[in-house]
């Protein structure tokens, strides 16, 4: 199973994105470490800007959303 540290600084893996008209940048993500919820500001490592987070989810098969992805799940972030 997967592995990983609820208890670390939020590391997280996004594996592909999108743009949606309503909704804004939605990104695809496994979460490495820690945990991510809405109204979290997360910081992208490649350049250095910060977002706020207004929804998280998972795929089942349509996107539903969760109050927080931990680590070691596969979802998205709006």
């Amino acid at each position: 199973p997967p592995e990983g540290d609820v208890d670390a600084p939020l590391k997280a893996l996004i594996f592909d994105s999108y743009y949606d008209n309503y909704k804004g940048a939605i990104s695809f993500v496994r979460i490495i470490d820690g945990e991510c919820r809405p109204g979290m500001r997360i910081r992208m490592m490649g350049s250095g800007k910060e977002f706020e987070v207004t929804e998280v989810g998972t795929f089942s098969p349509d996107m539903t959303p969760r109050a927080e992805l931990c680590a070691g799940e596969v979802g998205y972030l709006v």
